[in-house]
């Protein structure tokens, strides 16, 4: 089912029927319908268990904006206190990452990563309601609450989704004050200093270069932390931003052009090499091929990629850095 729809999806965007906003709606539905079935599964096979448990999803699965290669970033959070209760939700937990992402990589249906969890790798793979609303109140950091505003349910028990919802709305969706600022500025920095992998160009990097989709996604979420707006998909926030006059429209433009086209060239990339790819391709064949699915000549391709890009970074200068 799952590979038959993603080529459903795949088909409709290479055929231009649907556009990128599209695209990403349809692999989000795809991956949402899966995870919940993947939990009915569970309890008919009699290991769900008395302890109520829900999947929120963060990151581009939050925002409903995945694209092909999107790992699908995830949070498990359950109600109750007790010892008992914490061992059977990490057995629910455990037991549902190994059912998602198969035994071997051709039984996997995602890839969940847990990775934006409270202490990350070293934390536990399920919180309790009351062990989130402490780690909020007292330990949260401030690019967790930038990764929080895409906060999402998407399976599970719904009542235990609601109450996430709500504390999360009550600990980590205040104003940001200065120096959460001052410290988000600087994970940004260190992000476009040291995360484009050995190998990748950063000149002309889809995912981390100068103008390109963190750049965009950073800029959204700090505004929104600033403004108090609310909204999971990086689209939908810069709309509402603009709605709230916190973004001029120019503004809004150029971050909407730069991450509409990125995303596109991104996602074609995957579909032409079957694999993922963050940067544009520096293969003769491999170049022709994304160029002639875009409908664009490869000198095309790099200026539009630099017009598009450096508008996007004058914005992320002097909005997201306050630079003049």
């Amino acid at each position: 089912f799952k590979e038959r729809e993603a080529l459903r999806v795949a088909c409709r965007d290479v055929l231009e029927l649907d556009d990128v906003a599209r695209t990403a709606a349809g692999l989000t539905a795809l991956a949402e319908a899966t995870l919940e079935v993947a939990v009915q599964a569970l309890a008919v096979q009699a290991l769900a268990s008395s302890v109520p448990l829900a999947v929120i999803a963060l990151g581009r699965f939050g925002g409903a904006e995945l694209s092909y290669a999107s790992d699908l970033d995830v949070l498990f959070v359950y109600d109750g206190e007790g010892p008992a209760e914490f061992a059977e939700a990490e057995r629910l937990a455990t037991t549902l990452l190994r059912f998602v992402r198969g035994r071997t990589p051709a039984a996997r249906i995602y890839d969940l990563d847990l990775d934006l969890r409270p202490e990350g790798r070293q934390g536990p793979l399920a919180r309790s309601l009351g062990a989130f609303a402490r780690y909020f109140e007292d330990w949260a950091q401030p690019w967790e609450r930038l990764a929080m505003l895409r906060a999402r349910p998407v399976a599970g028990d719904p009542d235990v989704a609601e109450r996430f919802m709500a504390l999360l709305d009550l600990a980590m969706r205040r104003p940001a004050r200065p120096e959460e600022v001052r410290e988000i500025r600087r994970i940004k920095a260190r992000v476009e200093r040291e995360r484009i992998p050995p190998g990748e160009d950063p000149q002309f990097h889809l995912k981390l270069g100068r103008g390109s989709l963190s750049d965009v996604e950073f800029c959204a979420q700090l505004l929104q932390l600033q403004a108090g707006v609310a909204a999971t998909g990086t689209m939908t926030a810069l709309d509402r931003l603009a709605e709230k006059a916190v973004l001029e429209e120019r503004d809004r433009a150029a971050l909407a052009e730069a991450y509409r086209f990125c995303e596109r060239t991104r996602n074609r990339l995957y579909l032409v090499r079957g694999a993922r790819g963050d940067s544009l391709p520096t293969d003769t064949v491999e170049v022709l091929r994304l160029t002639r699915s875009l409908g664009m000549t490869p000198g095309e391709l790099r200026e539009s990629y630099r017009r598009v890009t450096r508008r996007s970074r004058a914005v992320v200068e002097r909005l997201f850095y306050g630079r003049s």
